[in-house]
């Protein structure tokens, strides 16, 4: 099938994916005259893009044309869903037509029902922190790739210290690959350690201290974490992760209906004993100070990934979040 749409939150992943479908169709002798990338911000550049993937390939090999930040998702422009619909079944089989977004396509839209006739449409949105088996998963499949071999404490704490980034997880790989080539022994987490900050760690100090109410604490990791250049939206993230499971053992206590496995289930603890130091941490916080910390996260993350400056928005909010535990 000659049309994909890649759509999600993971940048690094669609990039990895869309990488490897141009170099499965295109001949390396003729990328430059049978591959496009074309920003999906201008009706008319999509519109010449479109005409220019009918064309058939130069040479060996076939064309693909890729259009990033596609519009496909939500209220799509009419005039694109008539071209698309009139070009797609006339693509040569030759011809590729990759799109990229993070939205997903509405299920009972024209272009659904294109991409189901036409096409593939693949997700990649990143491993949620809180599924810490599936991360470990990840961590083992990356260093596996890699050829990096990991002592099972050495993938435990990579899991804590880059979370669900998996960019800077082959970063990392890529770094401890170079630390003892050629021995074959896995490498231990006190080997890794000095090698590999844990930001995601420091992100969690952050969220214990906002619950402890310890202001002056938490501004000073927030400004670690900033001056590591860990990316905001990643600290909000992580905040949201745990204030949501804290939340939902802060209901177990308090709801006579939400029972263990529920909690565990929706929050998808790895460890289901975790529950009971979890809920020794919020016997004391009030359901409402969580429920309107989690509201709060949710605002400033939308707020940010709106264009709000990032760290002025992180430090205005952790004092207000730390303000609402004392």
């Amino acid at each position: 099938m000659p049309l994909y749409y890649y759509w999600g939150e993971d940048d690094y992943q669609i990039k990895r994916a869309a990488q490897a479908l141009v170099q499965q169709v295109v001949a390396p002798d003729w990328m430059s005259f049978n591959y496009q990338k074309v920003a999906g911000d201008s009706l008319e550049a999509l519109q010449n893009a479109l005409a220019a993937a009918q064309m058939l390939p130069f040479g060996t090999g076939g064309r693909l044309t890729w259009i990033t930040d596609a519009p496909l998702a939500g209220k799509c422009p009419e005039a694109l869903v008539q071209t698309l619909s009139a070009v797609v079944p006339q693509l040569p089989a030759t011809s590729h037509l990759l799109f990229t977004g993070t939205g997903k396509l509405a299920a009972k839209s024209p272009l659904a029902q294109l991409f189901a006739q036409y096409g593939t449409v693949q997700e990649f949105n990143p491993i949620p922190p809180w599924q810490t088996a599936a991360l470990a998963a990840m961590v083992q499949a990356e260093a596996q790739t890699l050829g990096v071999a990991l002592a099972a404490d050495a993938v435990d704490y990579l899991v804590e210290a880059v979370g669900n980034d998996r960019c800077r997880l082959i970063q990392e790989l890529h770094k401890l690959a170079l630390w003892r080539p050629g021995d074959p022994r896995p490498l231990t987490a006190q080997e890794i350690q000095p090698l590999v900050p844990a930001t995601t760690q420091t992100s969690l100090a952050l969220a214990q201290a906002i619950r402890q109410g310890q202001t002056e604490r938490a501004l000073r990791l927030l400004n670690d974490l900033l001056q590591m250049a860990e990316p905001p939206l990643r600290i909000t993230a992580t905040l949201v992760s745990q204030f949501r499971l804290w939340l939902w053992v802060k209901l177990l206590q308090v709801e006579p209906g939400v029972e263990a496995q529920q909690v565990q289930a929706m929050t998808h603890l790895g460890n289901p004993k975790r529950i009971y130091f979890l809920a020794k941490e919020v016997r004391a916080v009030p359901l409402a100070a969580l429920t309107e910390t989690l509201a709060l996260l949710l605002a400033m993350e939308v707020g940010i990934k709106q264009g709000a400056p990032a760290a002025l928005t992180l430090t205005r909010q952790v004092i207000v979040l730390c303000g609402l535990y004392r």
